[in-house]
C-alpha cells in the first residue's frame, strides 16, 4: 500500500483522528494491517496508532506492541467495529 493510499484510507475511518503525522484509532474500531514478509503475510491486529514518517511506518497496537517497517510492506488494511458484550437479564429490575 503506498504511503498516500494508506493516509487516504485512515482519513476515512470513523473515529480516527490525525495528530501530526500519526493517526490515532479508537479501541472500538478494530483495525488490522496486513504486512508482506516475502511469501508470508503478517497480520497486525488492533492497531491504535499508525504513523508514516519518512521511510518508516510505525504501528502501535492496543496490546502495547510496536512495529517498525518500510511503508511499502503494508499491503492491506481491514476495519471493523468491536462490539462490547451486552448483559442480558431476565427482564426484572432491582
Amino acid at each position: 500500500m503506498a504511503h498516500l493510499a494508506l493516509d487516504k484510507v485512515l482519513e476515512t475511518l470513523p473515529g480516527a483522528r490525525k495528530e501530526g503525522a500519526a493517526f490515532l484509532l479508537p479501541e472500538e474500531l478494530d483495525v488490522t494491517i496486513y504486512v508482506s514478509l516475502g511469501e508470508e503475510v503478517l497480520q497486525i491486529t488492533r492497531a491504535s496508532r499508525v504513523e508514516v514518517s519518512g521511510a518508516i511506518l510505525t504501528i502501535l497496537t492496543h496490546k502495547g506492541e510496536r512495529f517498525y517497517l518500510p511503508p511499502e510492506r503494508a499491503i492491506g488494511l481491514k476495519t471493523g467495529v468491536t462490539h462490547k458484550p451486552v448483559a442480558l437479564g431476565a427482564g426484572f429490575r432491582a
